[in-house]
């Protein structure tokens, strides 16, 4: 009796599927690439295999200690893979860990790790018109020195808020500033600035991040003005994000972004 060999099937996921696969497939590695690069630019640690990529920083900082799954869990190789993120963790340096996957995990309350939602990817394709409506008292302008993107960074901590953070003026590197790939804008009115954003143009995809409003400046539009902004500086490229839920109605309703998958997100501190 002869037993045939069927060939393997694609799944979507192996190393050398195109990246435009699907939709979460480019958002997923958009995002993971975004990640890297902070990091690089940072001086963090970087790993990435078949199954996850990892980023560290060493130090309490917020969304950028963070490990990205590439694959999605398998009950007999996930707890192999969470425990290869957790090792390149402890150890080495401080700071809460976080763990992003675009697929529902098994539970990981029983290894220290904390549930922290299901945030949404988002994705909005190439050549939309920009609705470019601001608020006549906001202004928005592009971060170009160190002390300005020092103040974008505080902003960004207290607004957002990020938590474990141990120095919020220096989230960033200011040798991020050097690099082609990243734009800071803050928007302010008067003097004060009330919001900020930014985007990385990465892998041929305008990536959105770190969106936020201070609480008592919210609901008067300038989110919507910053994500317009952001938008317009890249009209030729897909664009993603993943935001809260509060924020994706903007996105969704007024700017045409697709809802694609929910992500899965995990907390851990050091051991």
């Amino acid at each position: 009796m002869t037993t045939e060999t069927l060939p393997a099937l694609e799944t979507g996921w192996e190393p050398d599927t195109p990246t435009d696969d699907t939709l979460v497939r480019r958002g997923v590695l958009a995002m993971t690439a975004t990640w890297e690069s902070l990091g690089q630019v940072a001086g963090g640690r970087l790993h990435r295999d078949d199954r996850f990529s990892a980023v560290d920083l060493g130090r309490p900082a917020g969304l950028f200690n963070s490990a990205t799954q590439l694959q999605p869990a398998r009950d007999d190789t996930f707890g192999t893979t969470v425990g290869r993120i957790e090792r390149f963790y402890d150890g080495h340096g401080t700071g809460a860990t976080l763990l992003w996957s675009p697929w529902p995990t098994p539970d990981l309350t029983g290894r220290g790790w904390r549930l922290q939602g299901h945030p949404p990817l988002l994705y909005r394709p190439a050549g939309l018109p920009v609705e470019r409506r601001r608020p006549g008292h906001l202004t928005v302008a592009e971060v170009t020195t160190k002390s300005e993107l020092a103040e974008w960074c505080t902003v960004a901590v207290d607004a957002f808020p990020l938590t474990d953070v141990d120095a919020p003026s220096t989230l960033f590197d200011p040798a991020i500033l050097a690099d082609e790939r990243y734009r800071f804008i803050i928007g302010r009115v008067g003097r004060r600035a009330v919001a900020v954003g930014c985007q990385a143009l990465i892998d041929g995809t305008n990536v959105l991040l770190l969106s936020t409003v201070r609480p008592d400046a919210r609901g008067r539009g300038y989110y919507g003005a910053l994500v317009s902004d952001r938008l317009a500086r890249a009209p030729d490229l897909p664009s993603v994000t993943i935001v809260s839920d509060d924020s994706r109605p903007v996105l969704v309703g007024r700017f045409d972004f697709l809802p694609v998958t929910r992500f899965t997100l995990w907390e851990r501190p050091r051991s």
